[in-house]
């Protein structure tokens, strides 16, 4: 009897003390989950450092651990030891590979000398469209009058009364967008670049939190009303990552819906539930503790931001998205599990055209893919035209 005792409040013990780890742990995570963007900077990896050799208008020779990595990337640096601002270039895919890798540039912002450090960068553009060459024209910067104060946006003209709007990533900014100005102005869009409550040039939350999408959308949305109050008829959204599941609310939420023509997701996050499991096991968290520690989490999450996680899930209600779509998604992401698009592609086929880059992680398809990405929108921009 007395060992049954002992037995019995040691799993007792234990259990009191397996609660409280995941309750610790639930804390932790959900504090993560809605952390603003840019709360946690991601450090460098080695694989992004390069070192400058030689540098021409045309060509930069660097040095590095994935210097020859393929397709098109930045490359940014400093203006000196510990500066935020410096250079910056876009390279284009290796043209020859030794001890040093000689890729073309596309454009220079700065003058890098031979030794400088520098970081390859994804989203291939400065954050001032003016240093970019072939934007179709120049950029003028717009305030856009959002529910919590202003909005800055990145507009270029043209002429059609079709405007697109580009909605960027969670830890993205306007520039990650800049990469679908180039077709849709080629096409006569006019285009906006625009930005959303806790961006680092937008207003913050009232608390101060992420809410992943449940209410950037309403920035989103101010941002289609100032394009109508403007000369657009109606407007196609362009969403990156998080900027899908902006989209996704603002379609199912807002009367200004019925001014949406088509729509152009990249790596869209349409359920939030397989992105933060799949977060949890890239960073080690065991499946068998992870079935144990994701509902309270998201619940606890939801509580204090708050979010409603089934209003955010609208790869389950598809008949939402039911305009025109381009979708593009990396068949290696590892932040929005590919399948997801997988399967939203499969269940809308009647509406959309899917294009799947195997080997390019989230965000990556222009990178490894330029060409075919850019025709891609190109061609479907041009299929909406009446």
């Amino acid at each position: 009897m007395g060992t049954s005792r002992a037995l019995s409040a040691a799993g007792l013990g234990g259990t009191a003390a397996l609660a409280a780890a995941l309750g610790g742990a639930s804390w932790y995570y959900a504090d993560r989950i809605t952390e603003p963007p840019g709360a946690r900077p991601a450090a460098p990896t080695d694989a992004d450092r390069v070192e400058v050799v030689a540098a021409t208008d045309s060509h930069l020779t660097l040095r590095g651990p994935d210097a020859a990595r393929p397709g098109w990337w930045g490359v940014r640096w400093p203006d000196r030891p510990g500066a935020d601002t410096g250079g910056y270039a876009r390279v284009g895919p290796p043209l020859s590979v030794s001890r040093t890798v000689v890729r073309p540039v596309e454009f220079l912002v700065g003058d890098p000398a031979p030794g400088t450090l520098g970081l390859l960068d994804a989203t291939a553009a400065p954050a001032d469209p003016a240093a970019l060459p072939d934007m179709g024209g120049a950029a003028t910067e717009r305030i856009v009058d959002g529910p919590l104060g202003a909005l800055p946006a990145w507009c270029w003209e043209a002429a059609s009364s079709t405007w697109a709007i580009l909605v960027h990533g969670r830890s993205g900014a306007r520039n990650e967008t800049f990469r679908l100005v180039p077709p849709l102005v080629g096409v006569g869009l006019p285009t906006m670049a625009v930005s959303y409550r806790n961006d680092p040039d937008g207003p913050p939350s009232p608390d101060g939190r992420s809410h992943l999408g449940a209410t950037e959308w309403e920035d989103v949305e101010a941002a289609v009303a100032w394009a109508l109050d403007h000369g657009a008829r109606d407007v196609v959204l362009v969403g990156l990552s998080m900027g899908g599941a902006c989209i996704g609310e603002l379609l199912v939420r807002s009367p200004l819906a019925v001014h949406v023509r088509a729509l152009v997701l990249d790596a869209p996050v349409l359920d939030w539930g397989p992105v933060i499991r799949r977060a949890a096991l890239e960073r080690g968290l065991p499946p068998a503790l992870l079935r144990l520690l994701l509902p309270p989490t998201m619940a606890l999450a939801g509580r204090r931001s708050p979010i409603d996680w089934a209003g955010l899930r609208h790869f389950h209600d598809p008949g939402d998205f039911d305009r025109p779509t381009l979708l593009f998604h990396g068949g290696a992401d590892a932040i929005v599990p590919v399948e997801l698009a997988d399967a939203f592609a499969a269940t809308r086929d009647d509406v959309v055209t899917y294009v799947r880059t195997e080997g390019a992680g989230h965000l990556r398809s222009w990178n490894l893919a330029r060409v075919r990405y850019e025709h891609a929108l190109t061609d479907f921009i041009r299929a909406l035209a009446p």
